[in-house]
C-alpha cells in the first residue's frame, strides 16, 4: 500500500508540467506572505508590542537572519558528517569526528554571541519581559523547524527502506 502511494506520488511529481509548478509556486507566495503576517500578529499579541516596536523587531530579526541561517547550515553539515562517520563504526575517521565536534562547539559559541548582540539591540525598544517572551517564541519556532526537518529526513529515508 505504502509503495503504491509512493509510486503514485512520484508519478504525479514527474507528470506535473513545469509551467503548472511555476503557477503553484506563485500561488504559494501570497499564502506564505499571509502566514508571515499571521505570525507577526501572534508575536505582536504575545509581546503586547506596539506597531513601532514590531517594525524595530522585524529590522533586528532581519539583521541577524543571514548569520543564523549560516550557523544552522554549519550545524547541519557537521552533524551529518558525524552521523556518517559514526555509522561506519570501527572504520570511522576519528579525526573527522573530532573536527566536526569542534565545529559544533564553535557554532554554539557563535549562536550565543549572536543571541547576546540581538538581546542588546532588542533592549533598546522592548522591555525585559517582552524580550523573554520573544526568546521563548524563537526557541519554540527553532524546535518546530528542527522537528519538521527531522520528519522530512525520515521521510526521505523511508522509501529506500522499502526496497
Amino acid at each position: 500500500m505504502r509503495t503504491r502511494w509512493l509510486v503514485t506520488l512520484a508519478w504525479l511529481a514527474i507528470a506535473t508540467p513545469v509551467s503548472a509548478q511555476r503557477v503553484a509556486d506563485s500561488a504559494q507566495r501570497p499564502a506564505g506572505q499571509q502566514r508571515q503576517r499571521r505570525r507577526l500578529e501572534v508575536v505582536q499579541r504575545t509581546l503586547g508590542a506596539t506597531d513601532a516596536q514590531m517594525r524595530q523587531l522585524v529590522a533586528v530579526n532581519h539583521k541577524y537572519e543571514a548569520e543564523r541561517r549560516e550557523l544552522n547550515r554549519q550545524d547541519r553539515e557537521a552533524r551529518q558528517s558525524i552521523r556518517v562517520e559514526v555509522l561506519r563504526d570501527s572504520l570511522a575517521n576519528q579525526e573527522q569526528v573530532a573536527r566536526m565536534i569542534d565545529v559544533l562547539v564553535d557554532v554554539q559559541r557563535q549562536r550565543l554571541e549572536v543571541f547576546a548582540r540581538e538581546q542588546k539591540d532588542l533592549a533598546g525598544f522592548l522591555t525585559p519581559v517582552q524580550r523573554a517572551k520573544y526568546a521563548t517564541l524563537q526557541e519554540r519556532l527553532r524546535k518546530k523547524v528542527e522537528q519538521l526537518r527531522r520528519n522530512r529526513q525520515e521521510e526521505r529515508l523511508a522509501p529506500s527502506e522499502l526496497r
